[in-house]
């Protein structure tokens, strides 16, 4: 056996002499040490070669080292510095509760000096599958990337394919999809979603539905799998704002935009302006008009009433109800509950810039009038809107 250096025998003696439970020293050095190596593996790594690196003083030899899980034990075989056994002594490496808490092992070292050395470890086990980036939702008919990536790695198990399945939510049925065109590589891919429609890769997924992943590394007999789930979403604004629209000639005119209010000597900064007797209509030159939203129960569940229309703020939605209505530039007379979808293009900002045309909803609330030196009507409106990308 290759003894080290007396510099070794310090820290050996601190480190292995030290009780565990109340970090008392004990009586007598042990002169060895023991490190396994590696302390992880993935769940097909099921014969591979793990090492035991022995450190002994220059006194001390390592007569032969014996590795026990449960009931189970092996001789490692011993070069030089080194103990060696296969991890077929783990078992099985795919069980749920050895990926959360791992596997434990003892080692029971026989030394020159007698002494008794016994050693626990814990072989955490791992997925060789795993998500580098997961996605929380694909975008419908969006421009914008939606990037999927995963990845696979062992200690030394060969993986030999790794295949893909998809189903339409959690009740569905897997079948086999190759998104790429071509077959996913062993180390990893990245899946881009782009202008997903319900037409993209076959799948026929609308906005709502959930498109499932199933992951399946293969290597030898044994095998790993990944799943994943990605809800479809569609393009929606952000947030609805909440404001009074009133006759008042100082606060008559609103910026949807920056949800500001001006005054009607104001012909610069508004895009609508109240109506008499209880509407709105469209303020100067803004390139903006506007459709009423009529019987929606011929929609899918999540749209076919007003209120369900505007909680969801979905844009696709509403440009389609707009391209399919009738378009005006503005409405005297309102009423709680109505609701209106509206085009407006404005210049970019950005010189050089194409100019920006978004959607919006205007919902109707309660209109008030009161009528003191002169009357006054206010209508609450909420309303929001988004660019289409």
């Amino acid at each position: 056996m290759k003894k080290l250096n007396i510099f070794y025998i310090l820290p050996i003696c601190v480190l292995f002499s030290c009780s565990e439970d109340d970090g008392a020293i004990t009586n007598y050095d042990l002169g060895a040490n023991v490190i396994l190596s590696p302390s992880s593996l993935s769940n097909l790594d099921e014969n591979h070669t793990m090492e035991l690196s022995l450190l002994t003083a220059d006194d001390v030899t390592v007569t032969g080292v014996k590795v026990t899980k449960g009931e189970s034990t092996v001789d490692a075989t011993i070069s030089g510095n080194l103990a060696t056994f296969n991890s077929s002594l783990l078992g099985t490496l795919n069980g749920e509760e050895q990926e959360e808490d791992g596997i434990d092992i003892t080692t029971v070292t026989s030394l020159s000096n007698g002494l008794p050395y016994s050693k626990d470890f814990n072989v955490a086990i791992t997925k060789a599958l795993s998500l580098e980036k997961g996605l929380e939702a694909i975008t419908y008919n969006s421009s914008v990337e939606d990037t999927l990536s995963f990845a696979a790695s062992t200690k030394s198990a060969i993986i030999d394919n790794i295949s893909l399945e998809w189903k339409n939510g959690e009740e569905g049925t897997y079948a086999p999809t190759t998104p790429l065109g071509e077959a996913l590589d062993v180390d990893g891919n990245e899946i881009i979603f782009a202008n997903f429609t319900d037409e993209s890769y076959g799948y026929n997924l609308a906005v709502k539905d959930t498109l499932y992943y199933r992951f399946i590394a293969t290597s030898g007999s044994l095998t790993d799998t990944l799943e994943t789930y990605i809800p479809i979403i569609s393009q929606t604004f952000e947030a609805a704002n909440s404001v009074s629209l009133s006759s008042d000639l100082s606060i008559n005119k609103l910026n949807l935009d920056t949800a500001t209010f001006y005054g009607d000597t104001n012909t610069e900064d508004g895009e609508i302006k109240f109506q008499d007797p209880s509407g709105f209509e469209k303020e100067g030159d803004t390139d903006i008009d506007f459709v009423k939203v009529g019987d929606l129960s011929g929609e899918s569940e999540y749209y076919n009433t007003v209120e369900k229309l505007f909680a969801e703020k979905d844009l696709l939605i509403a440009e389609r109800l707009y391209d399919a209505g009738t378009k005006e530039t503005g409405f005297s007379i309102t009423a709680k509950g109505d609701l209106y979808i509206y085009k407006v293009t404005r210049a970019s900002e950005e010189e050089g810039e194409d100019d920006i045309t978004e959607y919006g909803m205007i919902k109707i609330g309660d209109i008030v009038t009161t009528n003191g030196g002169t009357s006054l009507t206010e209508i609450n409106i909420e309303f929001g809107e988004g660019e289409i990308k």
